[in-house]
């Protein structure tokens, strides 16, 4: 096993070759959003639930390395860019521009076993190729230090269709500019989600976005990508944003890893 398909490994559970992924890192775009304004206590928290990998900045990563130091801590992927959506902290719009912000070489001085970028459609042309050239350099600098990238394709312009050809259509083009994980909204269907996990051999995952309806949305989004082969879950809001985190989170352990269905997890930890 290469250095790169090592730390692809310590992402996903050894016995499952699934991964529970709770990301910390709303807080460089979003500020100080409610359930994450102190995210060294959610991490803490995270850390004794035993998930098995979490996404992060650069910044909260330098002050909470000794969390991480200890064996059996989960696996931590730097998230290495910045959308600007505003000129005021906590505001949000439209994107005005877009920077990569951490480089491959502090993944690596960090530990971490892999590092994010995002793939925005809908947004201006010219930040959108902004946004791809910053991917291109950032590849490359993956394939000096043996890194692997996580691409997570995002439709966000108010034209996009949010359909699951549109979401198809950005998967493949996320692997072609290198991915070695796919980060991807779900498309809503077991049939065209199948089709993204078999044709773009690299692991899927689905990330949560905003805050869902209910629980069982929730759950319910996270069996339904695994049943079809999806890698696992990458929820942040719909997870430290509810009120039961610790019992939420077991529940979808036992999803993931145990292949359980939403009722049973719901009765077993009085989810409502």
């Amino acid at each position: 096993m290469g250095i790169r398909e090592n730390r692809i490994s310590r992402i996903f559970n050894a016995k499952t070759g699934k991964a529970v992924v709770i990301p910390v890192d709303h807080g460089i775009m979003m500020g100080a959003i409610d359930g994450l304004k102190d995210p060294v206590k959610i991490l803490i928290r995270l850390i004794q639930a035993e998930i098995d990998a979490t996404l992060m900045s650069f910044g909260l990563a330098k002050h909470t390395k000794d969390l991480f130091d200890k064996k059996g801590a989960p696996s931590r992927i730097l998230t290495s860019d910045f959308i600007l959506s505003s000129n005021i902290p906590g505001n949000f719009g439209d994107v005005l521009g877009y920077s990569l912000i951490s480089t491959v070489e502090q993944a690596v001085k960090l530990g971490f076993d892999a590092v994010k970028v995002l793939l925005m459609w809908g947004i201006d042309e010219k930040i959108l190729m902004d946004n791809i050239r910053s991917i291109g350099e950032l590849v490359r600098e993956c394939d000096k230090w043996e890194m692997p990238i996580m691409i997570e394709p995002l439709l966000m312009g108010k034209n996009v269709p949010r359909n699951a050809e549109v979401i198809e259509h950005a998967c493949r083009i996320a692997v072609e500019l290198g991915a070695d994980i796919l980060k991807v909204p779900y498309t809503g269907d077991k049939e065209s989600f199948a089709r993204i996990v078999s044709n773009s051999h690299v692991p899927v995952v689905i990330l949560g976005g905003p805050k869902m309806d209910s629980v069982r949305d929730v759950l319910q989004t996270a069996k339904d990508s695994i049943d079809t082969g999806g890698k696992g879950i990458v929820f942040g809001r719909n997870v430290w944003q509810y009120p039961d985190m610790d019992k939420l989170l077991m529940a979808l352990k036992d999803i993931v890893h145990g292949g359980e269905d939403v009722n049973t997890v719901i009765g077993r930890y009085d989810l409502k």
